[in-house]
């Protein structure tokens, strides 16, 4: 074994993939036991219940925060495993669990933002001296057999591994190219409101002072019959 330890017991549940004879001969011929927790009863089996909902947390995030689809769930996976293994863990004293395995602290300097764009160098296999030397990328993760960066190619639809790569961690292609929403999906309200949020308010009137009051023209004629009536002698 890689580490030069005995494997004493394999814990799963009762999922056939764990629970079939194969298996069973296998760890039988190497004196491993195996343990199945009892059905429906997930507690039983609550670490790796656990771990697995913080992986699937991590996947979704980084799908979310890239604007990747979910075709992408894979290599999410494997990049937020990798990070989890060099975060450090509150249940192992602060250190991470590189540390605990191999003995020594990891290096972070590599680590980069998962989708992001990126431009691998490919000097070596440019088929002419005027071509480009690399192309428009999204880094999806790190190489379990390589010591490098594993860089999407848009174009060719093809996965480059390269150790010189640099990376734009601002900038997010998928993003450029979600297709927009069809026509049929769009409903009434959907557009009545899209229009209340971006038409501009209708302009305010300035407002015009009131004229001032205009005596009747009852109170005119009335005024001076009243004068005149007034000096008649009696």
């Amino acid at each position: 074994m890689q580490f030069q330890l005995p494997l004493i017991s394999f814990q799963s549940d009762n999922g056939k993939e764990f629970d079939n004879q194969a298996l069973h001969t296998h760890l039988a011929t190497h004196g491993i036991a195996l343990r199945l927790s009892c059905p429906c009863t997930s507690p039983q089996n609550g670490t790796a219940e656990r771990v697995l909902r913080t992986l699937n947390d991590c996947v979704r995030s980084l799908l979310l925060h890239a604007g990747m689809q979910s075709s992408f769930w894979a290599e999410a996976l494997s990049t937020a495993t990798y990070h989890l293994n060099h975060h450090p863990c509150k249940t192992i004293g602060a250190q991470t669990p590189f540390q605990r395995l191999l003995g020594a602290p990891p290096t972070l300097d590599h680590l980069r933002v998962f989708g992001c764009l990126c431009f691998p160098n490919q000097a070596a296999t440019a088929p002419h001296k005027p071509a480009a030397r690399s192309t428009a990328c999204i880094f999806l993760g790190y190489p379990s057999d390589h010591r490098g960066y594993r860089c999407f190619d848009l174009a060719s639809r093809r996965v480059i591994t390269s150790r010189h790569v640099t990376f734009d961690e601002h900038a997010f292609p998928f993003w450029s190219v979600l297709p927009e929403p069809s026509p049929s999906r769009v409903t009434v309200h959907h557009l009545a409101t899209k229009t209340a949020l971006f038409q501009p308010p209708p302009p305010v009137a300035p407002a015009v002072p009131a004229a001032p009051a205009q005596p009747s023209a009852t109170a005119r004629v009335s005024a001076p019959a009243s004068t005149v009536s007034s000096q008649l002698p009696i």
